[in-house]
């Protein structure tokens, strides 16, 4: 009987692990500043890919739900993996980590670029908010600078800022690591 139902355990955990269907990611954040849809799919899409997703979702504030305004699709296909939304059916986003990944497809979906304007020179008449650090660790490969570069703007977001000052870039191992200031400018 103990046998019976290890080995039923063993398969319900398995048969978890495999599901590679899309999957409509949901998470609560407390203290969010915008809501999106993101779905996880694809041939590579695992269980790893969609906690990472949910992990860099909470790390940068945002709620992840399925009646978002904006929504998008985050396709692991291996080598070719790309997100997909409304009005950019087709933006790659390969040769990352699965956290990488998630950190760039999440700023697209908010359009971080938009609301963190980076720059390399001081603004003129801004506040500052701080100095920020925004990093990436690459396992097989070296961390990627553009993952980098967004948490920096979501660390800037997230202190009320919307004007990142590019300072310093340098690799660490395996590690790519950016440093900067926020401001905030009206």
């Amino acid at each position: 009987m103990k046998t019976i139902l290890a080995l039923s355990v063993l398969a319900l955990v398995a048969c978890h692990h495999k599901q590679t269907g899309p999957f409509l990611l949901v998470q609560s954040a407390p203290q969010a500043w915008t809501t999106v849809a993101l779905t996880v799919a694809g041939s590579e899409a695992d269980d790893n890919k969609r906690d990472s997703c949910l992990e860099e979702a909470q790390n940068a504030g945002i709620q992840i739900a399925q009646t978002a305004p904006v929504s998008g699709t985050l396709y692991f296909l291996g080598d070719n993996d790309y997100l997909e939304m409304q009005g950019a059916p087709h933006i790659p986003i390969a040769g990352m980590g699965n956290n990488a990944e998630c950190k760039v497809a999440l700023a697209k979906l908010t359009n971080l670029d938009a609301l963190v304007v980076m720059t390399k020179g001081d603004p003129a008449g801004c506040q500052p908010t701080g100095n920020v650090e925004g990093s990436d660790a690459g396992f097989f490969h070296p961390g990627n600078y553009d993952a980098a570069v967004v948490e920096a703007q979501f660390k800037v977001r997230a202190a009320g800022g919307n004007k990142f000052v590019l300072d310093a870039t340098r690799q660490v191992g395996n590690r790519m690591v950016v440093n900067g200031r926020g401001f905030v400018c009206h």
